[in-house]
């Protein structure tokens, strides 16, 4: 006969979206030409029940990425250069497939390193990781904080996530396309805050005074209301 107890330990308990994804911060200030800067360090890493070679060309195929990230335009090849969405471009330093794909993010001024990795596990899933580098002005970070630079990738892995279902084993559930009306919505609404509440956790354990946490916590959420 079973035991209750041992029963109810035996049901896997489903991860709220949110926490279908772990971040880390890393932070240090600098001087730069006589101007103070924060790097930062974000690092996204979550689970997907899907095999490196199957999720590979979804990041390295433009007609696939236009499914789930938007248009892409250029050669997703080392040493290639392309276009992305919302004023992106970038150039791609290395690759090796199906496991690591680096490259450099151009966005408003900055070019930044972004590496993703996908590394298999023994169950067939990935444990896919995006780390980016980025450089700013400490009074930029002071309004706005980590959590700006880290929402379109929070973004980008949940729709990813709805793309490719892969998120069915932790989360159990649907995970929803994150569309600009859905965004805009209170479902949108409340990911964005709880995104943004995450991030500042992570810059208060990163050393980042509270008042400056809370402040970057109240811009990002702002500037993704509708």
């Amino acid at each position: 006969m079973t035991n209750p107890s041992e029963e109810k330990m035996a049901v896997t308990e489903s991860l709220p979206v949110v926490d279908a994804v772990r971040r880390e911060l890393e932070i240090d200030e600098q001087v730069l030409d006589g101007r103070p800067r924060v790097r930062a360090v974000l690092t996204l890493t979550t689970h997907l029940s899907r095999s490196p070679a199957q999720l590979w060309p979804l990041l390295t195929d433009p007609a696939r990425l236009a499914r789930w990230f938007g248009p892409v335009d250029g050669e997703l090849v080392e040493g290639g250069t392309f276009r992305g969405p919302r004023g992106a471009r970038g150039r791609i330093e290395t690759v090796e497939a199906p496991h690591r794909l680096s490259l450099v993010w151009e966005r408003e001024g900055a070019a930044d390193p972004l590496l993703i990795r996908l590394d298999p596990e023994d169950d067939g899933t990935t444990a896919l990781s995006l780390r980016h580098t980025t450089l700013l002005d400490r009074q930029d970070f002071a309004r706005g904080g980590p959590g700006l630079a880290a929402m379109d990738w929070e973004i980008a892995l949940l729709a990813l996530a709805a793309e490719t279902d892969g998120w069915r084993d932790t989360c159990q559930q649907e995970v929803p396309v994150p569309t600009a009306d859905w965004l805009d919505g209170p479902d949108g609404a409340g990911l964005v805050r709880a995104w943004s509440v995450r991030w500042a956790a992570q810059a208060l354990a990163a050393g980042v005074d509270e008042e400056t946490v809370r402040r970057g916590e109240n811009a990002t959420v702002h500037a993704f209301e509708g």
